[in-house]
């Protein structure tokens, strides 16, 4: 089983991948967890670190089919290990996947077509020539963008932020980029229906308390596993009317 959770920067996706590793590691027999991107990954670890301090430019002047390739081959280095621990029945939970790609550079992108064109080269790069295992589940928090923009303004601090250098992330600095990059995740929700949109807000538009978001996360995940374990059992009865 292949899970991921994808969000905007900053809004509260940390807090969830811990609530949902801890959960998984107690119904799953083995799992692994990555977060891309691996920024302690040879080569491309220290490219992506690069770009996002902004050694290479502003976040305007880099092309976004170059940086797609960047963040493509991290996960391109992971992908036979990820294999083999799926092969082998175990279970993975993913921060950040290919629909991170799409999102963060497509937004760089106005034109529809031109959005539409790098959208596919992402997804038949990374699932068709670099062979990405294809996710069972893949989760987008939508959190209200006055949270996003209230943490991005704080001083973000962390073992996770060493990447930075002491430096900040171009994609943080600023917020009318991470609103495109939420309406291309929320475009992709709309046409994958296995791309799942779990809505962090409540009725009055402010952030839901982390563990009513979980209950949302798990209720999607417990479904998921449901489907997979039906589809095994089935498998299973088939290969012995077989024998």
């Amino acid at each position: 089983m292949l899970i991921v959770l994808e969000g905007l920067d900053g809004a509260g996706k940390s807090t969830q991948v811990k609530k949902l590793r801890k959960y998984l590691e107690t119904i799953c027999k083995s799992l692994e967890y990555i977060h891309f991107p691996r920024y302690d990954a040879p080569v491309y670890g220290d490219l992506i670190s690069r770009f996002l301090r902004g050694d290479f430019g502003s976040n305007e002047t880099v092309h976004p089919q170059l940086v797609a390739l960047l963040y493509a081959e991290d996960r391109h280095g992971a992908a036979p290990r990820m294999r083999k621990v799926l092969e082998q029945g175990g279970s993975i939970l993913l921060d950040r996947y290919v629909y991170s790609n799409i999102a963060y550079q497509c937004a760089k992108v106005s034109g529809h077509q031109e959005k539409e064109r790098l959208r596919q080269w992402i997804f038949d790069t990374e699932y068709g020539d670099f062979g990405l295992p294809v996710p069972d589940l893949n989760l987008f928090l939508d959190v209200p963008i006055s949270f996003v923009e209230k943490k991005l303004s704080a001083d973000r601090q962390g073992d996770d932020r060493s990447y930075l250098a002491g430096g900040h992330d171009i994609h943080e600095a600023d917020m009318s980029f991470q609103k495109r990059v939420r309406q291309v995740y929320l475009d992709q929700c709309a046409s994958d229906p296995k791309f799942i949109r779990i809505d962090c807000s409540d009725s009055d538009g402010m952030m839901l308390p982390p563990d009513d978001i979980f209950a949302k996360v798990k209720a999607e995940v417990d479904q998921t596993v449901a489907v997979l374990t039906q589809a095994d059992s089935s498998g299973r009865k088939d290969l012995s009317r077989k024998k």
